[in-house]
């Protein structure tokens, strides 16, 4: 019998002003309880993820990151990351520069950047971002440049350049008014397909045994995906997953790459699990 796993979104799908409600928090719980895997996937950076999870107690089995870009375990220990080409952020700088209503960020392994403002930040998310300036950019490695746009003509001249520029190299993906610039082999569904992958393979034989004796390989038991998640940088995920959810509110693209609409990550675990849902 395969292994169940539910790979979610985090913000606008189980996290609302900065929380969790408590009955997706205990249908989370339930889940892993059963035995079932657990998987945050998200545009958010390690430092972001830890700012949500840490002070709500969420326990989960993995966590795909910058959209796709990193995975890390359970105790948000980098297991595989991706790092964007050098010249990315200075170029989608030089190309912003002077425009209104734009906000760039970087996000490492390390540490959150704000490189250029012109919105101004009001949300909790947004004041984790240390303000900065290109200098700072200087032998730093970067994973994953979140732009922000008031202007959605503006955005879509980004991302027509971004596209053009570096293409093979970058790829945009739309969250809301966020662009997410990050290596172009990363997207949600490429980390869920590389996550599931590893949690396939066979285990290596263990050196000590008995050569004369080989102990005969140990399969790893297939696993059953299920994705949930509401907007456009999603897409790719439900596309990975055997089966996909979007929330009501999700923009009619994203429905349409999903097998229907759930109220709530707690309803969709219900259902699974046999409980009336709410």
């Amino acid at each position: 019998m395969p292994r169940w796993l539910i790979s979610t979104d985090l913000d606008g799908t189980i996290v609302f002003n900065g929380t969790i409600p408590l009955r997706d928090r205990e249908a989370m719980a339930r889940w892993r309880a059963a035995g079932n895997l657990l998987v945050i996937n998200t545009g958010r950076s390690v430092s972001a993820l830890e700012h949500v999870v840490v002070p709500m107690g969420l326990e989960f089995d993995n966590a795909i990151l910058y959209t796709g870009a990193a995975i890390v375990d359970e105790h948000i220990s980098v297991r595989h990351s991706t790092a964007l080409p050098p010249g990315v952020v200075e170029d989608l700088l030089d190309f912003v520069e002077g425009a209104p209503g734009v906000t760039v960020f970087t996000t490492g392994l390390d540490e959150d950047l704000l490189v250029y403002d012109t919105i101004g930040s009001g949300s909790d998310l947004l004041t984790l971002f240390r303000p900065a300036t290109r200098r700072d950019l200087e032998g730093r490695e970067v994973v994953g440049v979140p732009m922000r746009f008031t202007d959605p003509e503006m955005a879509s001249r980004t991302e027509t350049y971004l596209h053009q520029r570096w293409d093979g190299q970058a790829v945009g993906f739309r969250n809301q008014d966020f662009i997410d610039v990050v290596p172009a082999a990363a997207s949600k569904g490429a980390g869920l397909r590389r996550l599931v992958a590893s949690l396939g393979e066979t285990p290596a034989p263990d050196p000590a045994s008995d050569a004369a004796n080989p102990a005969a390989p140990v399969l790893a038991e297939p696993i059953e995906t299920w994705s949930i998640g509401d907007s456009w940088n999603d897409i790719s995920m439900h596309q990975a997953a055997d089966h996909a959810y979007a929330l009501p509110w999700s923009p009619p693209e994203v429905v349409a790459q999903c097998d229907g609409t759930v109220s709530s990550l707690a309803d969709l675990i219900d259902s699974l699990m046999g409980r009336p849902t709410a």
